[in-house]
């Protein structure tokens, strides 16, 4: 592994962090991006994985990645730093498909 993880990919030292992070079964979750340094067969893993975590559990997830939304009920869109969304995944989900978001506050 090396000194400091330098041994591990990024992926890997991600990996680490969020397994690090779960081991004191917090109450709530705050996951900025964590999957980023991940291939897509490694992220599909880690959603399998947390899936069943998340039971009784608040997860704040910021990603820009559209396959991590099945970890998620509910999103905050975004942009310029004001919310244009908030609501039901599919509610809003659907709004960004029909193209019914703003730059507007929601």
């Amino acid at each position: 592994v090396g000194e400091r993880g330098e041994g591990l990919s990024g992926g890997q030292r991600q990996a680490v962090a969020i397994a690090r992070g779960l081991l004191l079964e917090p109450p709530v979750l705050i996951m900025d991006e964590p999957t980023n340094a991940m291939d897509n067969s490694t992220e599909e893993q880690f959603k399998n994985r947390l899936a069943p975590l998340l039971e009784g559990r608040t997860l704040l997830l910021v990603t820009h990645r559209a396959s991590l939304l099945s970890l998620v009920n509910r999103i905050i869109v975004m942009d310029g730093g004001r919310i244009v969304a908030d609501g039901p995944k599919d509610q809003v989900l659907e709004a960004l498909r029909g193209g019914r978001l703003t730059g507007r506050p929601a």
